[in-house]
């Protein structure tokens, strides 16, 4: 059982292993982060901090995978609060008043929880959020530190300021404008803040909250009748994506990250045997539920699940067949032989869309030529960091194309642009062009080795 707690600027680490002592702390949420942890039933993640204008934040679709793969999400205080006032209804637990306020609409801004901060690890804030704002008003104006429209005028100046440039300072400059008395208001406001801590920074108060929520065991049953299970949700092509981009291929084996869809390109690219479970793969797609009714095996559910959506040789037009096909194999092979290459070469997961998106266990082959894969991707990229780091543009990205092409038909041992663009929709590419894409990252590592590695 596990307890993973995103934080920034609003809380320190020490503060969160003091609530939470075997908790594991990361940096603030971002794309990806999620879909990278191995969370299951007993484990809970909390988001408190996360990041939206450096980076891409948190996504929606990646909170609800991981509550789909049983794991318990909370949020509070700034993004989390952001993220569990818009999927509260999926099952991710707000807690605290900032979540309260944003899932009532009271608030809707982002801005209202967004600071700025160093980019070193420990994320220091330099600005304030305009929530703790809020929250340091309300209660100055309770404690009559502030009168109501004190308070109301020092919100409005607040409010104007970008949330980068919002400090005490440039609160104090903005009410200037106002008047000397709003001054005045803004320096007895920021005293106020700094002598009750506890009556101004709302986000960390939230946040503490959260963390003791945590250790109080969930309520499976949703309090709302109208609630969706998150693992009813749809899936998509695009988390699909992102789950092989982002979910590491090994556990804490390198130090250098490797995703599995890096490691399954390695695979797409060099394994000798990946036609054939990629063929494996994509006729089992193709036979769809026949596969499991008909006792003459894969190739002919396929085939029969073909003809029962109009795909036969004879109805196949000729077009399509010098698209998926090259002259010799046209020529040579049974009607058959030409329909299972055609069916292979054709295949997609939905129309228009790749014939997959993650790394589907069919196409992992056995598990020491996936470690070794790993080993390798991990190495290419520790090589193409090193060559970047001359400072001469020996980056994957400036390969030329012919080295590129050359690579790839020395690999697959064929000679004729249509041979190779066939070779590459048997191993699963869309077209030579992703395949040469792929490759790009591998080629270094291949000549400094004078060979790849699976």
């Amino acid at each position: 059982m596990t307890t993973h707690v995103f934080i920034g600027s609003t809380l320190s680490t020490h503060e969160v292993l003091a609530e939470v002592p075997r908790a594991v702390v990361h940096r603030p949420a971002r794309h990806g982060d999620l879909l990278a942890l191995d969370v299951g039933t007993a484990d809970t993640v909390l988001i408190v901090d996360g990041v939206y204008h450096q980076t891409a934040p948190v996504r929606h679709k990646e909170i609800i995978d991981a509550m789909a793969r049983g794991a318990r999400v909370v949020g509070a205080s700034s993004m989390g609060a952001l993220r569990a006032a818009e999927l509260w209804p999926y099952g991710m637990e707000g807690v605290g008043l900032v979540f309260g306020m944003y899932a009532r609409g009271t608030l809707d801004a982002d801005d209202e929880v967004a600071v700025d901060h160093l980019p070193s690890g420990d994320h220091w804030q330099l600005t304030i959020p305009l929530v703790n704002v809020r929250w340091a008003v309300s209660n100055a104006v309770a404690e009559a530190v502030l009168t109501e429209e004190q308070g109301a005028e020092l919100l409005e100046a607040a409010r104007s300021l970008h949330y980068t440039e919002r400090s005490w300072g440039a609160i104090e400059h903005t009410a200037r404008r106002v008047s000397p008395s709003s001054a005045e208001a803004a320096v007895a406001l920021q005293r106020f803040s700094e002598g009750h801590p506890e009556a101004s920074d709302l986000k960390r108060r939230d946040a503490l909250l959260a963390l003791s929520h945590c250790s109080v065991p969930r309520k499976r049953a949703s309090p709302f009748s109208h609630a969706t299970a998150a693992w009813m949700v749809p899936r998509t092509m695009y988390l699909e994506r992102w789950r092989g981009t982002f979910r590491p291929a090994a556990s804490d084996r390198h130090a250098v990250s490797v995703c599995e869809l890096d490691v399954l390109r390695f695979q797409q690219l060099y394994a000798p045997d990946f036609p054939t479970r990629y063929r494996r793969f994509a006729l089992a797609r193709v036979a769809g539920p026949l596969l499991a009714s008909e006792d003459r095996g894969l190739v002919h559910a396929a085939l029969k699940a073909a003809a029962e959506r109009g795909i036969t040789g004879d109805k196949v037009p000729q077009s399509a067949w010098a698209h998926w096909l090259t002259h010799e194999e046209l020529r040579d092979g049974s009607a058959e032989r030409r329909l299972l290459k055609l069916l292979v070469r054709s295949f997609r997961s939905a129309p228009g869309a790749a014939p997959f998106h993650d790394a589907p266990s069919e196409l992992r082959g056995a598990d020491a030529a996936w470690t070794s894969s790993t080993d390798a991707v991990a190495a290419a990229h520790r090589l193409n960091r090193q060559m970047a780091s001359t400072g001469e543009r020996r980056t994957p990205g400036n390969l030329p194309h012919a080295l590129i092409r050359r690579h790839l038909v020395d690999t697959w041992h064929v000679e004729q642009p249509t041979e190779l663009e066939a070779a590459a929709r048997d191993r699963g590419f869309v077209s030579l062009a992703e395949a040469e894409d792929a490759a790009r990252k591998f080629v270094m590592l291949h000549r400094e080795r004078g060979g790849a590695e699976v």
